[in-house]
């Protein structure tokens, strides 16, 4: 028993030499930025936990402070403390990084601040707590060094706190914060309707899409009218050339060679030929191509509403689309697009 208590107390020992390791050199980090800090930013303003914003930077906006909004649409660029650059959502930045790819989305981005989504180092920043500049507001920049321990998202109550408990590395982050606003649904349909206003006055919104009641976001245009207007039935056979969009414009996709030519994504390992749409009466099991591909909901609703050898753009929110998460480097989160949509006759 006693050699037992002897092994236990020296494996405490050794927990407790590294707790104290760790606690030590997350000091030392500490000492080592504020001394870095003073010596070659002494004009940088230091907030309630730690986070440094550079006045020089700093553009006041004009809009609504950003308060306690659940979404915020901002550009960011991150770099380490030496000024290297690591990401960028600016396209002169990847161009200069030799980063740039065509189709990638470039531009401010949509996030979800709710349920500790974002970083306490950069909810900090924006916030700007305890110093005289505040929270940013709409139209505004600031650029602000936040520490290793404040790039986590578990919050605590104190610096000392998060000093003793998250490592990671500094890093300097320049937002520009484009708006912020409480409710994403009607900031994004709104933005829609006014693209659609702008470009498609005679769109054909469909507000109560089957099956998720009240939606709206969801438009039509008729660009050529179809052979008849009989509706489709199960066993049709309904083939379609198709051409997607973001609302900016870039073409993301298209099954029609010419399409992906002029586009710069033709890839001679794809076969351009139109595709073979199953339909059902509840668009949420229309499927694409005898594998069964699923389809956007936004997307398989135009089949609805078209008839043979129509042809149509139909737009619709990212609810309908790929809504929170986005798609790779193409589709942003919360990303509205447009189908131009062919229905052709079988191949």
């Amino acid at each position: 028993m006693k050699k037992t208590i002897i092994v236990l107390l020296a494996a405490a020992a050794l927990v407790s030499c590294a707790k104290t390791d760790t606690i030590g050199k997350s000091t030392q980090a500490k000492l080592y930025l504020d001394e870095y800090m003073a010596k070659y930013h002494p004009e940088a303003v230091k907030t309630c936990l730690g986070v440094y914003i550079f006045p020089d930077e700093e553009i006041a906006g004009t809009g609504i402070p950003v308060g306690d909004s659940l979404f915020i649409r901002m550009d960011y660029s991150v770099m380490d403390i030496k000024g290297n650059y690591s990401a960028s959502t600016l396209e002169i930045v990847n161009r200069q990084l030799e980063l740039y790819r065509d189709r990638y989305y470039y531009g401010p981005q949509i996030i979800y601040r709710g349920e500790n989504n974002l970083g306490v180092g950069i909810e900090e920043m924006l916030l700007g707590c305890g110093t005289a500049y505040g929270p940013m507001k709409v139209g505004g920049t600031r650029k602000a060094l936040i520490p290793g321990w404040l790039s986590g998202v578990i919050r605590y109550d104190s610096e000392e706190e998060y000093i003793k408990n998250v490592s990671g590395t500094n890093t300097v982050y320049i937002i520009s914060l484009k708006d912020a606003f409480g409710d994403e649904e009607v900031w994004e349909k709104d933005s829609v309707a006014r693209y659609v206003a702008a470009n498609f006055p005679g769109a054909v919104e469909d507000e109560e899409i089957k099956g998720i009641s009240g939606t709206g976001g969801w438009y039509y245009i008729r660009t050529k009218a179809p052979l008849n207007e009989d509706e489709f039935t199960s066993d049709s056979e309904i083939y379609c050339n198709y051409t997607l969009r973001r609302l900016d414009g870039t073409v993301i996709d298209s099954n029609i060679k010419e399409v992906a030519q002029d586009n710069d994504f033709y890839s001679s390992s794809t076969t351009y030929e139109p595709k073979l749409i199953n339909w059902k009466e509840d668009y949420t099991e229309i499927t694409m191509t005898s594998g069964a591909t699923d389809v956007v909901d936004g997307f398989a609703n135009a089949f609805l509403h078209m008839r043979d050898r129509e042809s149509g753009i139909v737009i619709f929110w990212s609810y309908l689309g790929y809504y929170a998460t986005g798609s790779g480097k193409y589709i942003p989160p919360y990303c509205p697009l447009r189908f131009d949509i062919d229905i052709v006759e079988k191949p």
